[in-house]
């Protein structure tokens, strides 16, 4: 009976013998189309978006970064324990620090953070080196640039100031003094980098230096192997098909950082720890929220394109009267009569929803691999992103397939309230 529903769903959906339904079909075929590709193009590029989004603030802060109130950290000995503990899922560690600075040039001042990297260990958690724009950014490029009493500094901050590569500043650091005045310690500096991040709150406000000139400037009293931070880099624990697999239920990312700053919690109690999206909780998730967002709302309008098969299959029960009928009369059964119009909705749902997805997968392969469509920079990137993954189409075609199945399960239900005696007798 299945072979049968499926030769007359083919037989019905082939037949050019009434126009009007004939129309309906390709119009119905046309719908799905539309509404599947504009639906996976979509999310296509709305991942594109989060994705590489969230590489680049990954990318610049470490997967978690730990730190005590209030005090600094005894580095080594941290290191060491961690490394005991945990030494099989950590890909790097590197130490660092920050201090808010006022830096001249020219009776031009401005006020900056300063943070300290290790440059030996830097490049396991970061992404900084890659980022360097003057001079050209080479491999080992960090260790050279950041050497004595060089700092690297964001574009935009040159620009304001009015630096150059190899010019030399004067570093102006907050001593503690007494309530009614500010004392400040004058250095002096060379501007030996700038850097390119993509994000004004760096390259606005943001220099790095050494960790070993960051002591000589703040800690010239204390020379143990302190630091305010220390930056960890954690290695996926699961393999890429079991990624694949937790991307796939909806409202749900796969996340091995906050699965490893549980277990730190846990370990050490005492010490703050924070995962990258908690540098940036507002920014990660309204990328989230926008592409749920705009998911369900070209969901909703699938749907509208799948309701036009509510009228195509009830045009076709009209006009397939008689054949009902007859088929009734030799003792096909109402599921078999019922599924043979259900068949011809999934048949259009499916193959309009399989060409649109291949439509937007070739257009957004070329996006991802051949960037040309400019983006203003308030969008943090150049370029408009696109990130194609199997599971946005596995997804996709699941959503439109169920739409196709609910817009033709009515109309096919209908077939079975055709009564045989009143066709036969009349028609």
């Amino acid at each position: 009976m299945k072979v049968l529903s499926s030769f007359f769903a083919k037989r019905y959906l082939a037949s050019k013998r009434e126009r009007s339904v004939a129309f309906m079909i390709k119009i119905c075929f046309l719908s799905i189309f539309i509404g599947s590709f504009s639906l996976m193009l979509t999310l296509i590029i709305m991942n594109g978006f989060e994705k590489v989004i969230c590489e680049k603030i990954q990318g610049i802060n470490s997967h978690i970064t730990v730190s005590a109130p209030h005090q600094k950290l005894a580095v080594n000995e941290l290191t060491t324990y961690i490394t005991k503990k945990f030494g099989s899922e950590i890909q790097g560690m590197s130490a660092g620090s920050v201090h808010q600075i006022l830096i001249d040039h020219d009776d031009t001042q401005s006020v900056l953070y300063l943070k300290a990297i290790d440059p030996e260990t830097v490049n396991k958690v970061s992404c900084i080196e890659q980022k360097i724009t003057l001079p050209p950014s080479k491999p080992g490029t960090i260790k050279t640039l950041l050497a004595s009493n060089q700092i690297i500094i964001g574009y935009k901050a040159a620009q304001s100031i009015g630096l150059t590569v190899g010019a030399t500043v004067t570093l102006l650091i907050p001593e503690a003094a007494s309530k009614k005045k500010i004392a400040l310690t004058k250095e002096s500096a060379e501007i030996s980098g700038i850097f390119n991040v993509g994000f004004d709150e760096y390259d606005s406000n943001v220099a790095y230096c050494s960790l070993d000139f960051f002591r000589e400037l703040f800690d010239s009293q204390e020379k143990t192997e302190t630091a305010d931070f220390l930056f960890i880099n954690v290695k996926p624990t699961d393999s890429f098909w079991t990624q694949k697999f937790y991307n796939l239920i909806p409202w749900y990312t796969y996340n091995p950082t906050e699965l490893f700053v549980q277990k730190l919690r846990k370990e050490l109690p005492n010490l703050t720890i924070s995962s990258w999206q908690e540098l940036s909780p507002a920014l990660v998730d309204s990328l989230k929220l926008e592409k749920y967002i705009m998911f369900l709302i070209l969901a909703l309008i699938t749907l509208v394109a799948s309701l036009n098969m509510i009228s195509l299959l009830f045009m076709q029960i009209q006009s397939k009267r008689k054949d009902i009928a007859i088929l009734k009369a030799m003792g096909i059964d109402g599921t078999t009569l019922s599924r043979i119009f259900l068949k011809m909705g999934l048949f259009i749902t499916m193959f309009g929803s399989l060409l649109g997805l291949l439509l937007a997968g070739i257009i957004g392969y070329i996006l991802e691999n051949y960037p040309y469509i400019k983006i203003p920079d308030v969008y943090f990137v150049s370029y408009l992103p696109a990130r194609v993954e199997p599971e946005l189409f596995v997804g996709v075609f699941l959503v439109t397939l169920l739409l196709g199945f609910i817009a033709t399960w009515v109309p096919a239900r209908r077939a079975l309230k055709i009564n045989v005696t009143e066709v036969l007798r009349h028609e």
